[in-house]
């Protein structure tokens, strides 16, 4: 049986690849396991990613059983629901005049709750149409706008990198990347090296920031203007693999100096 508090990480099997934290109500499963969740919107099939799940985070459902053969019948039903359901959204959106775009949908294993992912250039009060299409289908219907990043996270593109983009892939949150970031690390402002499938910056540029900040800490600013060995010159910029700064001296010529030579 589960013990009291036990928790995993899981992802939802849906266009929108939802990770958040799950309780064990019975028996414990292992990490790849698809197990049944409940949530206070009904039931639904996730893939147990780690578990136990030791940091202090909001639990959203409840692992209920190991997902069997009907669930797994039942959850294609699903799907297919939803994508007709979709476009049925959208054509109703047309026909009412509102600049909606469904991108994605989603429907519980109990086919009571629909939740339809939209995108719109400008902010829209969507409130009668979500109570008349409600009552169209007799469902329970949730529309949750999508930024750009979220859009990327539905399509599941790659990333330059070549894997699977981390917002679908193991992300909970998506949080703002400021263009400190880039500064920090030293990147050169290419738009394209530095943006993602989203058009904005790249998450993975907060992964490497700590130890951007800890290697640099108490070295000389780039154009900071330095005095080694009776020589004067200006810090261009900084290596962290090989610890080294490239200096360029008063007569033109450049330098690339360890860092323990350096004389601000």
């Amino acid at each position: 049986m589960a013990a009291e508090g036990l928790r995993a990480l899981v992802k939802r099997i849906s266009p929108w690849p939802e990770l958040h934290a799950a309780a064990w109500v019975g028996p414990v499963g292992l990490p790849g396991e698809i197990w049944v969740e409940e949530d206070k919107h009904g039931l639904w099939l996730v893939r147990v990613l780690r578990s136990p799940l030791r940091e202090r985070v909001e639990i959203s459902g409840r692992l209920l059983r190991p997902a069997g053969e009907q669930d797994f019948h039942t959850h294609r039903e699903c799907l297919a629901e939803a994508e007709r359901l979709r476009q049925r959204a959208q054509d109703r959106a047309k026909t009412a005049g509102f600049p909606l775009k469904f991108k994605a949908a989603e429907l519980d294993l109990g086919k009571n709750f629909l939740r339809l992912y939209f995108s719109a250039a400008a902010r829209v009060d969507f409130r009668q149409f979500l109570r008349d299409f409600s009552g169209e289908i007799q469902m329970r219907v949730e529309l949750r706008q999508l930024g750009p990043r979220d859009e990327a996270r539905i399509l599941g593109l790659l990333g330059p990198c070549g894997r699977p983009l981390c917002c679908r892939a193991f992300l909970t949150h998506l949080r703002p990347i400021p263009l400190e970031f880039a500064f920090e690390q030293q990147l050169f402002l290419n738009p394209e090296r530095l943006t993602g499938a989203c058009g904005r910056l790249k998450c993975c540029l907060a992964y490497e920031r700590e130890f951007y900040l800890q290697a640099l800490q108490g070295l000389p600013e780039p154009g900071q203007r330095v005095e080694i060995n009776g020589r004067t010159g200006k810090i261009l910029a900084h290596n962290v693999f090989s610890r080294t700064t490239q200096v360029e001296w008063s007569d033109g010529t450049r330098s690339d100096l360890p860092w323990d030579e350096l004389i601000v």
